[in-house]
């Protein structure tokens, strides 16, 4: 954002939101030395969670600073060189059934509840345990959103410009989807797809550390690979890229979390 200001319109909410964002963490960590709360405490763990959606939102406002035009010409043409056709547009037009639809639309929804189960579950249940893997899970969706600040690629949904020209889906899922990708989704971050990324990076981790969350979000999982193609949200292409850096950023977080316990330990051995 400093690199980018002249570019920005009106910088100074989001630079506003930030210190906001910084003296709120330091506060909860004094009110966790302080008083020691179950809630406090709780909170401290998990408000990177719940700072997702925000920073999210944002990529979308820094996603040109460094590349002023979107890549979309280039990924979509990617997909036509692979497949012959573009995947992103054939797939509902090929399963066009109601059902099919509605079974699309839960699995994408599902990706949200994935994330909050899997980590509120393993952190409830075995709480030191589950430092490594929600610091894996936080950390890889800061990654992914770091590639989505530099390389912009809106995804079919926007570049073909279907979100306004197709029906209403029929059923329940498929309405609330539609409202939200409508009213809340963000023209960015379509490369590689997060969805698909840090499915895999949850399942993972609840295979790591609970093997009966791992069976019960592993249908969700599968559907939701395909339901981001299926949605346009994605290009085929993009579920490939997450399948290279899902182990790739399971592999970083990992790493990150070993070297920054040894400086903790090491600055409280020196204290």
């Amino acid at each position: 954002m400093c690199f980018g200001f002249s570019y920005l319109e009106d910088p100074m909410p989001h630079f506003i939101a930030r210190f906001g964002v910084v003296a709120f963490i330091y506060i909860l960590a004094y009110l966790n030395q302080k008083h020691k709360g179950r809630f406090i405490l709780f909170l401290r763990n998990l408000y990177p969670l719940i700072l997702l959606s925000f920073f999210y939102a944002e990529t979308g406002y820094m996603k040109n600073i460094i590349i002023s035009d979107n890549l979309d010409p280039y990924f979509s043409g990617i997909d036509e060189a692979i497949w012959g056709f573009q995947p992103s547009l054939q797939f509902s037009k090929a399963m066009s059934q109601g059902w099919f639809n509605e079974l699309m639309n839960i699995s994408y929804f599902s990706y949200y509840l994935i994330a909050a189960v899997v980590c509120v579950t393993l952190y409830v249940s075995k709480k030191q345990q589950s430092y490594k893997p929600i610091f894996i899970v936080v950390f890889s969706f800061y990654l992914y959103y770091i590639i989505y600040d530099v390389l912009p690629v809106t995804g079919p949904q926007y570049y073909f410009d279907t979100m306004t020209k197709e029906p209403t889906p029929p059923y329940f899922f498929g309405k609330i989807m539609r409202y939200l990708l409508l009213e809340y989704e963000k023209p960015t971050g379509a490369f590689p797809s997060s969805h698909v990324g840090l499915a895999i990076i949850l399942g993972y981790v609840a295979f790591k550390n609970q093997k009966s969350l791992f069976y019960g979000s592993l249908p969700f999982v599968i559907g939701i690979c395909f339901a981001t193609v299926y949605l346009k949200a994605h290009y085929a292409v993009d579920v490939l890229g997450a399948l290279i850096t899902a182990p790739i950023f399971i592999i970083i977080s990992s790493s990150v979390y070993n070297k920054l316990l040894l400086l903790n330990a090491a600055f409280k051995q020196n204290r």
